[in-house]
């Protein structure tokens, strides 16, 4: 019976339940779940802003954003003497660097909280090849978008809410895909390092869409409506799902690995057609739909502005290797970045492949290698950009190949390589000689940089620079960029900035000895720019044999040990870190780099987070940059 207020109109029961309009009440949870994402990511911003304002300080932020050309000077090496006011400045200005030996109480407390966080945050969960700090970001991710899709929600009738917030995940899938995102600079993170946002919010975008469709389904078969199932509206629905399904499935990890140009070219054509699709299924995908867009295009545009398109010559040491020389580069890249490049032979046109940055800019890099038939445009040029791309499928291998055939007598080369030295400062005038082919000319198309390490190694006192196999163009390119930098700094008083660098482990994991012939010539001219006492700078080298095979193989380098095991990265880290401790440079700071398999660069993450909070605020702080070679 019908309940009426004595002064006027009449009141609903106390049990009365309004009736619920999903195209009201559902957008307002698919914009509370923007706002929420949107608000963590700021919160992260706002984390890096430290490390933000000090690469705007320095300069360095806004290094490695386009490759550039400059055609009026011409390369100066790093041998060059200055003169004596310069060398007491920068001399000066090095000692001061280094700092005393006393922590301020803030800087101790600051690096004992980061380091008790990273004891948790790095380490990395078998099976899923992510670390504790990456699954609390996906479980608070999870966990939000799973309460807008039940609170309050008649998902049994009505699961029109699970669709919404399906709709609202785009834009976060899209944001964190872009190679050329606005996010990479203000969270100090290369697009790689974000993507696995990417693939796992598409993971949880097909959940909840599964929820909608599988909901909506089960409505109508339990109320005998199965006929709605072949309307205009559901059948649209379904061809909008089956095209997402084929989004996900074909972008899974053995997808991608064993055929990634059939997955990107797959993957640009379905996520296109499912865009027009959800847009006939509902008119609501139209907003959620603008942000992707936009996002790819300003990708795009970005991408289009920065492409090169060069002269390169080949070099093959052996036929596991190949090196990519391209001279007329003058800089617009930092240290550890990569770069995606097209070599324009035997109808590869299309195919795309990242590769590292084995050198710095030639107005830093300690070395200088180029084809001595090229000898002129070496010396207006300088070093240029060198890549290298390991003998691991057809296109590399089709690479080396076409970098070893058919080449005169005259294109071979004879590199000099520098004895073992009996002093640290001793005059070198023997010469090992090896054969390497070098100098086939071929057109490519550079896309990049892009990535690069969230930390400058310059600003700790302690580096260690891991690396297997060809993970060491990213580890290679890191210890030019140190060096170069530090005779910038302190003895020829070219760099501003505040350089630490005193101590340098490289080491690097390969199957063979032959190996080390790869990167040779930058081994040398590194060990040799590092030589000079007036640097306060010790480099050493540290080689891990797996393969028992051909020692005699072995090269000369000084300060330089091999050893025939497959190293302990654990072991390795420990051992730097007792040879800190028991110098004076252990309260200046300890940044680590791993690069390579997977297996090599959790167990870095896992070998830093077991440094402890304790240690980590007796080295002055670890940090830690990872680069893993996986698709």
């Amino acid at each position: 019976m019908q309940v009426r207020d004595l002064d006027g109109a009449p009141t609903p029961p106390a049990d009365f339940e309004p009736l619920y309009n999903s195209y009201v009440t559902d957008p307002l949870f698919a914009r509370r779940f923007t706002w929420v994402w949107v608000a963590g990511t700021l919160a992260c911003v706002v984390l890096y802003s430290p490390k933000l304002l000090a690469g705007l300080k320095s300069g360095r932020i806004w290094q490695g954003w386009a490759i550039y050309e400059r055609f009026n000077h011409g390369y100066r090496p790093l041998d060059h003497e200055p003169n004596d006011e310069k060398r007491s400045i920068s001399q000066g200005r090095a000692r001061g660097a280094l700092g005393p030996d006393h922590i301020p109480v803030a800087h101790r407390l600051t690096t004992l909280a980061k380091g008790a966080a990273d004891f948790v945050q790095l380490r990395v969960v078998k099976g899923l090849n992510l670390d504790i700090g990456q699954i609390i970001v996906l479980t608070a991710y999870l966990v939000t978008l799973l309460v807008c899709v039940i609170y309050q929600a008649p998902l049994k009738s009505n699961s029109n809410r699970a669709g919404f917030l399906s709709l609202a995940q785009l834009p976060f899938v899209f944001m964190y895909a872009a190679k050329s995102s606005p996010l990479t600079l203000l969270l100090g993170r290369g697009y790689e390092k974000l993507n696995f946002l990417h693939r796992w919010a598409g993971r949880t975008l097909l959940l909840t869409a599964t929820i909608h469709g599988s909901l909506w389904i089960n409505f109508y078969i339990r109320h005998n409506q199965a006929y709605q199932l072949t309307q205009d509206k559901e059948r649209r629905g379904q061809a909008t799902y089956a095209l997402l399904c084929l989004i996900v499935l074909g972008s899974l990890k053995p997808v991608r690995r064993y055929a990634y140009n059939f997955f990107y070219a797959f993957h640009t054509v379905v996520t296109t057609a499912f865009f027009v699709s959800v847009c006939y299924h509902t008119p609501y995908a139209v907003p959620w739909v603008i942000p992707p867009v936009a996002f790819y295009t300003f990708d795009f545009l970005v991408r289009l502005i920065r492409m090169r398109f060069k002269d390169a010559y080949l070099e093959a040491p052996d036929n596991l290797i190949t090196l990519i020389h391209i001279p007329d580069v003058s800089g617009g890249w930092i240290a550890g970045q990569h770069v995606r490049i097209r070599i324009f032979f035997g109808g590869r046109v299309f195919e795309q492949h990242p590769l590292s940055i084995l050198n710095a800019p030639p107005t830093i890099s300690t070395f200088a290698n180029y084809p001595q038939s090229e000898k002129a445009d070496f010396e207006r040029y300088g070093a240029g950009m060198i890549l290298a791309a390991r003998n691991c499928g057809d296109w590399s291998g089709a690479l080396n190949r076409l970098a070893r055939s058919d080449l005169p007598e005259d294109k071979g080369s004879t590199i000099a390589l520098l004895p073992v030295s009996g002093g640290e400062h001793e005059e070198h005038d023997g010469m090992h000689e090896f054969e390497s082919t070098e100098g086939r000319r071929v057109g490519v198309m550079i896309d990049g940089p892009f990535g690069g390490p969230s930390i400058d190694f310059a600003q700790s006192e302690n580096v260690l620079l891991i690396s297997g196999g060809s993970g060491a163009t990213f580890t290679l390119g890191i210890l030019d960029d140190l060096v170069g930098r530090v005779v910038l700094d302190r003895r020829l008083g070219r760099a501003s900035g505040n350089i630490k660098t005193r101590k340098v482990l490289f080491v690097w994991c390969i199957k063979s000895y032959g190996a080390i012939f790869w990167f040779m010539r930058q081994f040398q001219a590194i060990s040799k720019a590092a030589s000079d006492p007036s640097l306060d700078l010790e480099v050493q080298f540290r080689f891990f044999v797996t393969c028992f095979c051909h020692p005699e193989d072995l090269p000369p380098l000084r300060n330089s040990e091999v050893t025939q095991t497959k190293p302990v990265v654990a072991d390795v880290l420990k051992g730097f870190i007792g040879d800190v401790v028991a110098s004076s440079s252990s309260k200046g700071g300890l940044a680590v780099a791993a690069s390579g398999p997977e297996r090599l660069t959790s167990e870095a993450r896992n070998a830093v987070a077991d440094v402890g909070p304790f240690m980590a605020s007796r080295l002055g702080g670890v940090e830690l940059h990872t680069e893993a070679y996986c698709l």
